[in-house]
């Protein structure tokens, strides 16, 4: 089961951060969050834009249809919103707090790779596969240097310790 007032409290965290996530971004961040150990009930799998899980997917769907999360529909992008400010009832996490604040400023494709880059990890549990299981994934929509960098960025976050 999705901690629904956990997503609820991502999406406001990100919105204060600048602006209202896309269902990219939250996607990304919460599988980023996941990867830490923070339990939210959501199961990924491999999907076109990365990691996705259809469970957080249906959850913010219920969540709109009560009326607690609204997805505005842009031509780009579905943007997500907090519309009961409340639902979250001072819900708290330093833990997911740092991973929003870690990388709410990033663009849905840099979360993109750096959720994919890590993906790989997790699965092949060795750091020398990452790019190549990268490259595989996403053919040549990230350069070399682009991976290195995200797989530095995991280095220096914590995701990847070897």
């Amino acid at each position: 089961m999705v901690n629904s007032k956990a997503i609820v409290n991502i999406v406001g965290r990100i919105t204060n951060s600048g602006s209202a996530p896309c269902k990219k971004t939250l996607q990304k961040i919460v599988f980023l969050i996941e990867a830490k150990h923070i339990e939210l009930g959501c199961d990924y799998g491999i999907h076109f834009y990365g990691p996705y899980s259809a469970d957080l997917d249906f959850a913010v769907r219920e969540l709109c249809d009560e009326d607690i999360l609204k997805i505005e529909y842009t031509p780009m992008e579905h943007l997500i919103s907090v519309v009961d400010i409340d639902y979250a009832g001072g819900f708290n996490d330093d833990k997911i707090n740092s991973v929003v604040d870690e990388f709410s400023k990033d663009s849905p494709s840099e979360l993109e790779l750096l959720a994919t880059a890590l993906y790989v990890y997790l699965k092949a549990k060795d750091v020398s596969a990452v790019k190549q299981g990268v490259i595989k994934i996403k053919g040549e929509k990230y350069s070399e240097t682009r991976i290195d960098e995200a797989i530095k960025r995991l280095k220096r976050t914590g995701y990847i310790t070897a």
